[in-house]
C-alpha cells in the first residue's frame, strides 16, 4: 500500500494553510507520503482545477488518495469518490469532471465520520474536514466507515468547450490553461496531424516544432504539450504577453 495523500489546492504558498493542512495529514496518518500536485489553482477556478488534476493523476500508483481543496461554494456536500485505482476526497463540487470520464466512479460516499474531523475557527473545511478523512482513507484504503454512500448521480460534473469545426479543415479552439511560462495551452489535442497554421489576435503562427531549439528569443510556434495537447510556445519568453492572450480566447487551427 503506498498511502500517499496527493494534494491540489488554490491556497498558494504565502499562507500557512498549505502547511497546516500537512500538519494535520500527518498528525492522523504519521506514515503518509503527502505529494503537493499544485497549490497555484487560480482562486476559486473550478476549470483551472479540473483540469490540472486530470493531467497529473494517471501518475500516481493505485491507491493513491487525492485530495482536492478548491472550494468556492461552501454549501456544497464532502464526499468521497472512489474508483477502480483511486480515491478522490473534495466538495461534490464537479472539481472531477474530467478525470471521472477517463476513470469511471464505482462508488460515492457523503462523508459522515465526523468524529475524524478537527476543531478549528473559521470556514476551513479543507484542513477541519477533507484533510483529517483523506489521512484516514490513505490508511483504509476503503471508504465504508467514512460516509453514507450516494447514488452516483448525484456526482455534480461539467463540461469542457470541444474544438468546433467551422468549416472544412478550419477549426474553432479556445485557450484551455496558461502556464507559468506563458505558453498557451489549447482545448484540442494532437491527434498525428500537424496544423498548417495557427491564428490568434490577428497573428497567424505556421511554424511547428516538437523541440524547444532553432528559434530566436520570442520567435512564436506551435507544439505539444506534455498532456498531448497543442501549444503556442514563444521561445524564451512568454507567448500570453507577446500575443495579449489569456484563457477562454478563441483560436483558429487550420489543417
Amino acid at each position: 500500500m503506498e498511502n500517499i495523500v496527493a494534494v491540489i489546492s488554490d491556497y498558494g504558498l504565502k499562507d500557512t494553510y498549505v502547511g497546516t493542512v500537512h500538519g494535520v495529514i500527518r498528525s492522523v496518518n504519521p506514515d503518509a507520503k503527502i505529494v503537493d500536485i499544485t497549490h497555484n489553482v487560480r482562486p476559486f477556478d473550478l476549470v483551472d482545477a479540473a483540469v490540472k488534476f486530470k493531467w497529473s493523476f494517471k501518475y500516481f500508483p493505485r491507491g493513491t488518495v487525492f485530495l482536492i481543496l478548491v472550494d468556492p461554494d461552501p454549501s456544497s456536500e464532502s464526499i468521497i469518490v472512489s474508483t477502480e485505482k483511486y480515491f478522490v476526497v473534495c466538495p461534490n463540487n464537479g472539481v472531477g469532471s474530467l478525470v471521472f470520464k477517463e476513470e469511471p466512479p464505482e462508488a460515492v460516499y457523503r462523508i459522515t465520520a465526523d468524529h475524524y474531523f478537527i476543531e478549528g475557527k473559521g470556514n476551513f473545511r479543507g484542513r477541519n474536514i477533507l484533510a483529517p478523512i483523506a489521512a484516514e482513507l490513505a490508511k483504509l484504503q476503503s471508504a465504508h466507515h467514512l460516509g453514507e454512500e450516494i447514488e452516483i448521480s448525484k456526482l455534480k460534473r461539467f463540461r469542457i468547450p470541444s474544438p468546433v469545426e467551422v468549416s472544412p479543415g478550419i477549426f474553432e479552439t479556445i485557450i484551455l490553461d496558461v502556464d507559468s511560462f506563458g505558453n498557451l495551452i489549447l482545448n484540442m489535442e494532437y491527434e498525428g496531424k500537424e496544423p498548417k497554421s495557427i491564428e490568434i489576435n490577428g497573428v497567424k503562427i505556421e511554424k511547428v516544432s516538437e523541440k524547444f531549439s532553432g528559434f530566436q528569443k520570442g520567435e512564436l510556434f506551435v507544439s505539444v504539450n506534455p498532456e498531448g495537447h497543442f501549444q503556442i510556445v514563444a521561445y524564451m519568453a512568454s507567448a500570453a504577453n507577446i500575443l495579449k492572450a489569456k484563457r477562454g480566447m478563441k483560436v483558429k487551427v487550420e489543417f
